[in-house]
């Protein structure tokens, strides 16, 4: 292991994520207390064939970026030949096979190449995948940053990206600071943009005012590598999902109720959106958030209200909502979970149009997936569950559809999973199969039991950030609940 000093004492934060390869490699990248810290924890997460970050298997994306920071972070700390083995690491990746794109990939290797010019790294050459992903991130940056609306932290994603500044002049630096800069120091509480951001600062020289940069430099010394996800902390995003699946087996405990009405209240007296970070966050609302804190409040007897600022993002031409600003391409759950909301503020017009796309995404040979997950099975589980509580036949006939993939997936363990079964994905297709059971369910859910029963609480890392991350909360909270619901189910 390499050599570390302590780090400084800090509070520590709610440990809503679990730790993310990628940003702990962009905060070792900065020159600081942290960095020691960061390196020891990379060195110990080095996976046997020198890359870094998730299985292959379900996002090479992942690996890519992972162990390139790491790659970075090796060698801006001196440890040069580690470094260049790493970059070599890359050469075996098989960026031709499918697998899942972490969120904004193409820009941040386009990032790291400009920092490993910089700090005399020889970088890798990019295979005919990854520079395709780079071009198209680098169209969506040149629209995002040609937009009026680029500096409000209520609408632009550009503080979230702000490592993407580094090497450039596009955005002017002191002004991204003062609108990006959240109450913690951070920049929209991102470790890794807030790391590049030291970093392009330093590079440029740039008069950032003093406390406002003391106070970025002081956030990123008091990380602990363990702590440092792909968001500082997301509670919105934690509580809202852990009560939509509480709330399926029974009362939710009162803690959590009183969070879903604070976050109900937030979002009733804000602009219109809510984002998983919430209070006074510098990143923006999105739909997806928005939706599921107004079913986890319903689902605890408040009363849903529509949402005019989700209009702005609703794409005509395609019939689905975007999460965001710019987004490349449609989130399957953003819309499953806006089909649900419309459903229960009776906006028949827009939600034909809504379960009109889903069934063609469900229907058209491709995989049905998230792009925020890697499993298929949270697709098809939160389709099935959803899709039971609405009285519409294109809604029946994709939960329908839902529940026979689900049937077709379940692994000789009665668990969900790939490559191995999980409590987080067998949590979701219970909830699925659960929400409108058919006969023939009885034995695949006495098998899902037997599953969940003996199972551990695996945080494995599934959702999609910057890079693959665990929502720690939600997972012992599926594994309760999806037992409850096969015992109410009489079947155990």
């Amino acid at each position: 292991m390499l050599n570390s000093v302590p780090s400084p004492e800090r509070a520590v934060p709610r440990q809503d994520l679990s730790a993310s390869w990628y940003d702990v490699a962009m905060a070792a990248l900065v020159e600081g207390p942290q960095r020691a810290a960061c390196l020891d924890w990379l060195a110990g997460q080095r996976r046997p064939d020198g890359t870094w970050g998730a299985d292959r298997a379900i996002s090479w994306h992942d690996t890519y970026i992972s162990t390139y920071a790491a790659a970075a972070a090796f060698h801006a700390a001196g440890h040069h030949a580690l470094a260049e083995e790493s970059v070599n690491a890359l050469a075996a990746v098989r960026t031709d096979e499918p697998g899942c794109e972490t969120l904004t990939f193409g820009g941040l290797v386009g990032t790291l190449d400009r920092i490993a010019a910089h700090i005399g790294l020889q970088g890798p050459r990019h295979p005919e995948q990854v520079a395709r992903l780079i071009h198209e991130e680098d169209a969506k940056w040149d629209r995002m940053l040609s937009w009026e609306s680029c500096y409000d932290p209520q609408l632009s994603i550009a503080g979230y990206c702000a490592e993407r500044l580094f090497g450039t002049d596009h955005l002017d630096l002191v002004r991204v600071v003062e609108a990006f800069q959240a109450g913690n120091g951070s920049i929209s509480n991102s470790p890794g943009a807030s790391a590049g951001l030291i970093l392009e600062a330093r590079r440029r020289g740039a008069r950032i005012a003093p406390l406002r940069l003391r106070r970025l430099e002081d956030y990123l010394a008091t990380r602990r590598p363990e702590d440092i996800g792909y968001l500082d902390h997301a509670p919105h995003f934690a509580t809202a999902w852990s009560v939509m699946f509480a709330a399926e087996a029974g009362p939710v405990e009162p803690a959590m109720v009183a969070e879903t009405h604070a976050m109900v209240r937030e979002l009733s007296d804000g602009y219109g959106l809510l984002c998983p970070v919430g209070g006074q966050a510098t990143i923006p609302g999105d739909t997806d958030t928005s939706a599921c804190v107004l079913a986890a409040g319903a689902a605890v007897g408040l009363p849903v209200f529509d949402l005019p600022a989700a209009d702005l993002l609703y794409n005509q031409e395609t019939g689905c909502y975007r999460t965001f600003h710019f987004e490349r391409d449609g989130s399957v759950s953003t819309n499953i979970h806006l089909a649900g909301l419309l459903g229960l503020l009776g906006r028949h017009d827009r939600l034909d149009a809504v379960l009109n796309w889903l069934l063609e995404r469900l229907t058209d040979g491709g995989e049905y997936r998230c792009k925020w997950h890697t499993s298929p099975v949270y697709a098809l589980g939160e389709t099935a569950r959803v899709m039971a509580r609405l009285d519409h036949p294109t809604a029946r006939r994709l939960g329908e559809i839902a529940r026979v993939r689900l049937r077709h997936l379940q692994n000789e363990d009665g668990g969900w999973g790939a490559p191995r079964s999980t409590v987080e994905e067998s949590g979701y297709a219970v909830h699925g199969l659960a929400a409108a059971p058919h006969e023939t369910d009885q034995v695949t859910l006495k098998r899902a039991a037997g599953f969940l029963a003996g199972a551990e609480l695996d945080l494995s890392p599934l959702w999609i950030g910057k890079s693959l991350y665990c929502v720690n909360p939600l997972v012992p909270v599926l594994h309760r609940t999806a037992l409850q619901r096969i015992e109410q189910l009489a079947l155990l």
